[in-house]
């Protein structure tokens, strides 16, 4: 019975000691591969479906935390078990020879000795364990998280403006919209003298693009537009962009689960361009499940989804010709042109939005068509994903429909590929996210030194389709074409960053729970 318990109490031990040890290296791994992740981020994949996925992700894991896990644990192990041994200190023969009183020396000795490794093993187990829970807490800043959510902070229901009770007036003659979301494209990769942080532009395609049309930028130290918290990933990033709100995500609700509502309170770009009449559709190179976006669109505008399952569908791909994430950026400028034509043959106005996603972290996805100018895949990537998009927006401009179509470019969220933007962050540089509007209904000798995020692109996208809004503010976001100030030109960047992560009943009441 007694051998029965130490069993148990060795496998306990052994089970906290790789738990303590697989802490430190997941989240040490966790950061490393995903660059500053935010924990409102972290909490929404887990939310939602994970149906979709990049495998990439749990290879990287295998290869990089798995072996350093059992090494690690083993070692530990090893060391804890072999420094406190539990050693024989007499044999039968040996005490059949031994007095009585003796053999209870002996015995009380044997019991000093075991409860010596039992302490010693457990202590042992109890420091790697404080350890690996400290540097989870400190790492992640997990308390932080969850004293904000302790916090209401009123700033949302402040500055909210309602979108449905704004005047919108649109144009006689509607025009179409293409909206092309970049994966993780962003100002840093220009050169210098254009604001980015490289001697040489790596996506001088792009970069020729903004400056040649319709680009706000934010100040003279960083160029583009800012991604609060909540914005940060995909996802966040399109609430944004067609919402202008953050994406919060509370710690004790289920939200956002396959078959929830999508934030069924708010109203956005969408919802505005269907009872207009427009013709929407979403092209995504990987399934739309993935982080709820099927759910965003088609519940935020009655958008028809064009993804990697509509394609296996079809029957334009199989499941052997999966790549990266589900189909390669070349077929999807390919099935774009296709769709777009056919929308634009018909008697509505369109809205096509679609999402690359080759440029997507880890390394991105290396097509045959990738040159190897740089030393690193990801820039690599970055460079041929400009080109491409320049070749798209050619094809565009040759159309018949273009006369009468906004295209706008924007990056989705600032990359999370931390090996490739580390030093240039630890320098000062701050990063922001790629923006370019081409063929505006309005121009603007005012886009330079304009304190702006990525939620202004709401109001902002609306007018350059030529609508007037009436007060030039939608949700959170500023009309950029007008006069009035951003949110980012009255508060601080550190308060509004403080504010967002902070909770807000009104947030919930107004946007995620309402039915």
């Amino acid at each position: 019975m007694k051998n029965t318990k130490i069993v148990i109490f060795n496998v306990i031990m052994i089970i906290l000691i790789t738990f303590s040890i697989t802490l430190m290296i997941s989240v040490n791994w966790l950061y490393n591969s995903f660059g500053n992740l935010s924990l409102e981020e972290l909490f929404f994949q887990i939310k939602v479906p994970m149906t979709g996925a990049n495998n990439d992700f749990v290879f990287d894991y295998m290869i990089k935390a798995l072996p350093f896990i059992i090494l690690f644990s083993f070692l530990y192990c090893f060391i804890v078990f072999k420094v406190f041994k539990n050693k024989k200190y007499y044999s039968a023969k040996r005490m059949k020879g031994v007095k009585k009183e003796k053999s209870t020396n002996l015995a009380i000795r044997k019991k000093i000795r075991v409860n010596r490794v039992i302490i010693g093993r457990t202590l042992s187990t109890l420091i790697i364990l404080v350890i690996g829970c400290t540097y989870f807490l400190n790492r992640t800043q997990l308390i932080d998280f969850i004293n904000r959510e302790k916090i209401d902070s009123s700033l949302i229901e402040t500055e909210f403006v309602d979108p449905k009770n704004v005047s919108l007036e649109f144009p006689e003659e509607k025009r179409n919209l293409i909206y092309i979301y970049l994966e993780s494209m962003e100002t840093t990769l220009f050169s210098k003298e254009n604001g980015g942080a490289y001697d040489e532009s790596i996506i001088p395609e792009l970069e020729e693009i903004a400056t040649e049309n319709i680009s706000f930028n934010g100040s003279e130290e960083w160029k583009g537009l800012y991604s609060l918290p909540g914005t940060t990933w995909t996802t966040g990033a399109m609430v944004a962009h067609t919402m202008g709100l953050p994406l919060k995500v509370p710690i004790n609700a289920n939200a956002y689960g396959e078959y929830d509502l999508f934030l069924p309170g708010a109203y956005g770009l969408g919802e505005i361009l269907d009872k207009e009449g427009y013709n929407q559709m979403l092209m995504i190179g990987s399934k739309a499940k993935f982080g709820g976006r099927n759910n965003l669109f088609m519940q935020h505008g009655n958008y028809e989804i064009f993804d990697y399952v509509k394609v296996l569908e079809d029957g334009r791909k199989t499941k052997e010709d999966f790549v990266w994430w589900g189909f390669s950026d070349n077929d999807l400028f390919e099935y774009a042109k296709e769709e777009i034509t056919r929308l634009s043959e018909q008697d509505k106005p369109f809205n096509f939005t679609m999402l690359t996603v080759d440029t997507h972290h880890i390394n991105g996805y290396k097509c045959e068509d990738c040159e190897d100018k740089y030393g690193d895949q990801y820039l690599n990537v970055l460079a041929c994903s400009s080109k491409k998009t320049k070749a798209f927006l050619d094809w565009i401009q040759d159309q018949d429909f273009y006369d009468n179509t906004t295209v706008i470019i924007c990056g989705d969220h600032p990359s999370m590929q931390p090996m490739t933007f580390d030093q240039i962050e630890s320098e000062g540089y701050t990063r922001t996210v790629y923006n370019a509007i081409i063929n505006s209904a309005v121009e603007t000798d005012n886009k330079d030194n304009k304190m702006c995020s990525t939620m202004d692109m709401f109001p902002t996208t609306l007018a350059s389709l030529g609508v007037k809004i009436d007060g030039d503010r939608l949700g959170l976001g500023t009309n950029l074409f007008s006069d009035k100030e951003t949110l980012m030109s009255r508060y601080s960047l550190d308060y509004l960053s403080e504010q967002l992560l902070m909770n807000s009943k009104f947030y919930k009441k107004s946007f995620l729970y309402q039915k």
